[in-house]
């Protein structure tokens, strides 16, 4: 493709090629192009076709003056050549041929325009040019509407086509999620059916049913809490705690989860208080959810760490795991909308992909941000929360 070239009609010389293999010609258009008001012309000649040809592809000058005949060659084969090689500049055909069908050639093989030698004025000329540069730099400007606006739609398209596979892959999920559950709480009240009222039968598979309807619970909240988001109608409720209130009560939350995975927790909390203003429900709920993320994708004997870094006029709370890490393609699309780090049904424990997308949305509603990081499969992975703290008085 051709360079474009910027141009200001109101400052500066045109910079103007002659393609013509008769050096008279030359004269006679610097003379015409000299006698234009102001001389804003800058006239560069060549009487070869290849060179003309290069100039016009590389867009080396403003516009450029083609003659009709170039030896053996004519100026409709180089307008022709140029077009296909997709030439910015304007180009006007010269020719001392009065023909009508040397004009339809011309402008059927891309001529901006036509001008005959004989006759030919200096304000003839310059309105030609002029007039071929305006339109050609309407014509680039045009083109780059185009261009973005088909970008923009198929950048609409593939997100559209993204979504669309999101939900498919949300249904399927959904109804994986909410049957798991359901399954082992069948199988327990079949088994109290059968254990005659047996004391520690009843209560292991009274427990297993507690586990699996909380589970479903869970399931059903994150699901209101994403439609609360979406429509605007989740409102926090912010009162004045400290960062070690929240770690301890997400953690007793996630404790259990934790002892069942057989996963072990380290924590590293400053014993001086950090205060901060938040929902307090809310940012427990933030904190859990990562440290259930950080349970899923953990195997046993794994270990996780949290870690509390204050700083001036915000906090760090850093959730490291050592479980099986993200894949890079996925670590950009982590915190959205059923974003699945693994994306099949083979892992039972995979989730909906609702909980990061509510933590990055509840985090942001506090003034915070939140990242993940990871350097690839088996490697783990690190979620870092940052919130803004309170001044103590």
């Amino acid at each position: 493709m051709g360079t474009e070239r910027k141009l200001d009609l109101s400052s500066g010389p045109i910079r103007v090629l002659l393609i013509d293999d008769d050096e008279d010609d030359r004269f006679l258009t610097e003379e015409r192009l000299g006698d234009v008001p102001g001389r804003p012309y800058a006239l560069d000649w060549t009487p070869h076709y290849a060179e003309g040809l290069e100039a016009i592809c590389t867009g080396t000058h403003d516009a450029y003056l083609l003659d009709f005949r170039l030896g053996a060659r004519t100026g409709i084969e180089l307008l022709r050549e140029s077009r296909a090689r997709g030439r910015a500049a304007p180009v006007i055909l010269l020719t001392g041929q009065a023909h009508s069908q040397t004009d339809f050639e011309a402008l059927d093989a891309g001529a901006d325009d036509y001008l005959e030698k004989a006759g030919l004025t200096s304000a003839l000329l310059d309105r030609a040019i002029r007039y071929a540069l305006v339109q050609s730099r309407a014509a680039a400007e045009l083109e780059r509407k185009v261009r973005e606006r088909t970008d923009e739609l198929a950048r609409v398209n593939e997100a559209l086509r993204e979504a669309d596979r999101r939900k498919d892959e949300f249904l399927a999920l959904l109804a994986h999620e909410l049957r798991n559950p359901l399954t082992p709480i069948l199988n327990a009240l079949e088994i109290l059916r059968l254990a005659n009222d047996s004391g520690d039968t009843v209560r292991r598979q009274r427990e297993r049913m507690e586990r699996q309807v909380a589970q479903l619970k869970r399931l059903v909240e994150d699901l209101l809490d994403v439609s609360r988001i979406t429509t605007g109608k989740l409102r926090l409720a912010p009162e004045r705690l400290t960062i070690q209130e929240l770690i301890e009560s997400a953690v007793d939350m996630s404790r259990s989860q934790l002892e069942a995975a057989n996963l072990e927790l380290v924590l590293s909390v400053p014993a001086e208080p950090v205060v901060l203003t938040g929902d307090r429900v809310r940012l427990t709920q933030v904190l859990c959810n990562v440290l259930n993320n950080a349970t899923k994708f953990t195997e046993p004997g794994g270990r996780v760490y949290v870690s509390i870094a204050p700083h001036p006029g915000r906090v760090t709370i850093t959730i490291r795991d050592t479980g099986v890490g993200i894949a890079a393609s996925v670590l950009p699309q982590l915190f959205g909308l059923f974003t699945q780090v693994d994306r099949t049904l083979s892992r039972s424990q995979s989730g909906l992909g609702i909980g990061l997308a509510l933590v990055r949305r509840l985090v942001e509603m506090h003034g915070g941000t939140v990242t993940a990081h990871s350097d690839g499969p088996g490697t783990g992975a690190t979620f870092t929360i940052h919130l803004p703290v309170t001044r103590t008085a």
